[in-house]
């Protein structure tokens, strides 16, 4: 079953107990790379965790990997440590994050699992790529949902549908919900029920109106929409100050081979005309894509976002470069692309 959020604060501390009490092993891996010029000299010291968990050390094995460039590149072994199941080991793990995807390097390893007493793992996690996995059965998963509340299992084999999802993670305080498919749209308006959302990534053609009660979300980071024709950003955007990442793209339907009769609206339908000056409030914002709109201009509070690294306006009716992309130097990369055929997915 895929963990479709990731579990914070007690849900986490429910998962790793229970964790501990099923499986009889746990595993890390030391990401850290080589150095050197040849890159043959291995990190000067062990991480701070592997230490602290000596006492339960069960072994170590080792996953090869490379390193360079694709011109020159030199094989070197990962650190995967393995450690013995216990609550003793459980408050280490507890110490040094809240959450499941905070396994990831600076002083940290990564990719945390659990192992069964088979060898067969029972929780598995990538943390770079966010995968998350549980080897639970659907009725298993249905039963642990008091057990592990704040753990949302999903069925990948069987998705559920915009309502089932959005109940699923009401019901345990989910940090993100990301769908794919028709029935999200109408759910909208109940979004400011999810009162822990960080991270919102919806594929939905019908989304033509983001609500206000949105951008009032206290942990609101990413923002990734997907539809047919947005109708426009509300100027209460600029409420949602903890923002990172904001994505719009139009011309989008997640099943077009399944509604034959849908077209891509022409330039001229796009309702999404302008950016409100609001959005330049958001102090934290780093990404922003807008693709495939009827845009005119771009405001220039843009400016004002000294922390923005990445712009990319594609697909738009601006007629000649904005001046405010000019005030923008800070920024890694800006693309501003006229022309172009819209993303139909």
């Amino acid at each position: 079953m895929h963990i479709a959020n990731d579990p914070y604060g007690e849900a986490y501390t429910r998962l790793i107990d229970y964790a501990m009490e099923r499986c009889e092993t746990f595993s890390l891996m030391d990401t850290r790379g080589p150095e050197g010029p040849e890159y043959d000299i291995p990190p000067a010291f062990a991480l701070p965790i592997v230490e602290e968990l000596k006492p339960f050390l069960a072994g170590e094995k080792w996953v090869e990997t490379k390193y360079g460039t694709h011109k020159k590149s030199f094989p070197y072994d990962l650190t995967v440590y393995v450690w013995k199941c216990g609550p003793e080991a459980a408050a280490i793990l507890k110490k040094h994050t809240d959450h499941l995807l905070g396994w990831l390097g600076g002083k940290l390893p990564e990719d945390l699992c659990f192992q069964t007493a088979d060898g067969e793992d029972w929780l598995w996690t990538v943390t770079h790529e966010g995968y998350r996995e549980l080897r639970v059965t659907k009725e298993e998963a249905e039963s642990l949902k008091e057990t592990l509340r704040g753990t949302m299992l999903v069925d990948p084999e069987s998705p559920p549908s915009a309502e089932e999802l959005f109940e699923a993670a009401l019901y345990h305080g989910a940090d993100r919900l990301e769908f794919t498919g028709i029935g999200m749209a109408k759910l909208l308006p109940r979004l400011h029920e999810l009162q822990d959302l960080r991270i919102l990534n919806l594929f939905d053609p019908d989304i033509d109106v983001l609500p206000d009660e949105l951008f009032d979300l206290p942990l609101l980071t990413e923002v990734s929409i997907m539809t047919s024709n947005l109708h426009g950003i509300p100027a209460s955007i600029g409420r949602a100050l903890k923002l990172e990442e904001l994505s719009i793209y139009n011309g989008s339907h997640p099943q077009p081979s399944q509604y034959p009769e849908w077209t891509v609206p022409a330039p001229e339908q796009l309702k999404l005309t302008f950016l409100p000056k609001e959005i330049g409030q958001l102090e934290r914002l780093r990404a922003l894509h807008i693709t495939y709109s009827g845009l005119r201009d771009l405001p220039g509070e843009l400016a004002n976002l000294k922390r923005l690294q990445y712009l990319s306006v594609d697909n738009h009716r601006i007629e000649s470069r904005p001046s405010v992309l000019n005030k923008l130097r800070h920024a890694r990369n800006i693309a501003f692309r006229p022309n172009g055929s819209p993303r139909e997915m």
